[in-house]
């Protein structure tokens, strides 16, 4: 659903304590995901004059969730303007508008509706909510001390603080790894992938940011500091754009953008080495843990753990069975999937791998 809003989990935003009115029954819809029929039974209240601020807000959320922007923006500009209270109703409708504008190109309008969210300060969560789309999308006000340069494949924002990077040797360098990786791909290209760089995650902290980096590959957008790997988070937006994966796991997702960050670094090395220094809360040595257990369940190593054995891993799928089949297997990164494309080889491979990180 292309209309969700980014960075968060998109929060219900119903009532806090029941109201009884009209749109009750579409919210309980709505909350089952049943939104063609928030829509028809929204419309027949509307058709009979039951008009409220609530209803045309469902209405206009169903629609937009289903990427019918163009007909929802009807309903929701009329559910902020019935709310004269400016209340959670006004608040979500205008995270909506804002997100229907930005996805057709209308970035002012976007700007001014998730501006008119925060500043209307309805409830935590809408109000939290059109902050993180304004910093995300790169809206926010702290953004005006940003410079911009742009490339053919990429629209860079460096952040104020950054007064001592080279613009023009950081973007080369980008490009080249662009070039690289996305001819692994065989594609990639696109519209220039929005890539936001923070001086530093104090930062990026302080204007509401989540731990970064961050690749929204729908988005065609990165949030990272100077400081990271070239190559990534743009890995993550080239492999989407190329192959669209349909199934994703954490193992060959963040593998994949591992081993093609363009450090050159031993990632088995590493991988050993996180292994070995590693701790349980306890003090005690990590448990052993099977990477076709860690394929199943990315949760099973802490991150700077996780990491590195992944990219070892995908470093070994790609030597011992070849470009051509990790890009068929890739489209669906499950280990059931990879066990139809590698067939048998697969199980000694692993059985090799996993001796390698424990000799």
């Amino acid at each position: 659903m292309r209309c969700l809003i980014i960075l968060a989990l998109l929060l219900v935003a119903l009532p806090a304590v029941a109201q009884k009115g009209p749109a009750d029954t579409l919210w309980e819809l709505y909350q089952e995901g049943r939104f063609d029929e928030v829509v028809q039974q929204g419309k027949a209240l509307l058709n009979t004059g039951t008009e409220t601020a609530q209803v045309n807000l469902a209405v206009g959320r169903a629609l937009a969730d289903q990427d019918q922007c163009g007909e929802g923006i009807i309903y929701l500009e009329r559910a902020a303007e019935m709310d004269l209270d400016r209340s959670w109703v006004y608040a979500w409708a205008q995270n909506y508008l804002g997100n229907c504008d930005w996805f057709a190109g209308r970035e002012d309008a976007a700007r001014r509706a998730w501006m008119a969210a925060r500043d209307a300060d309805a409830t935590h969560n809408s109000t939290r909510q059109a902050a993180m789309n304004l910093v995300g999308f790169g809206l926010a006000e702290s953004f005006v001390t940003w410079t911009d340069f742009t490339t053919d494949h990429f629209a860079f924002r460096f952040s104020g603080q950054l007064t001592d990077l080279d613009r023009e040797v950081y973007a080369r360098t980008h490009e080249e790894a662009f070039t690289t990786i996305s001819t692994f791909f065989g594609g990639g290209g696109g519209n220039p992938i929005r890539f936001f760089v923070w001086a530093d995650q104090e930062e990026a902290t302080a204007a509401g940011m989540p731990p970064l980096g961050i690749a929204k590959p729908e988005y065609d957008m990165v949030h990272c500091v100077a400081a990271q790997t070239v190559g990534h988070e743009m890995t993550h937006v080239i492999s989407h754009r190329a192959l669209e994966p349909t199934a994703r796991t954490g193992l060959i997702n963040e593998g994949t953008a591992v081993h093609f960050d363009q450090t050159g670094r031993d990632q088995l090395a590493r991988a050993r080495r996180a292994l070995a220094e590693a701790r349980t809360p306890a003090g005690e040595p990590l448990p052993v843990v099977a990477t076709a257990a860690l394929w199943d369940d990315w949760s099973l190593l802490p991150g700077d753990v996780s990491y590195p054995v992944a990219g070892a891993w995908v470093a070994k799928l790609i030597e011992q069975g070849g470009k051509e089949k990790f890009l068929e297997f890739y489209s669906d990164q499950t280990l059931a999937h990879a066990r139809t494309v590698y067939g048998d080889d697969l199980q000694g491979w692993l059985a090799e791998f996993d001796a390698a990180l424990a000799d």
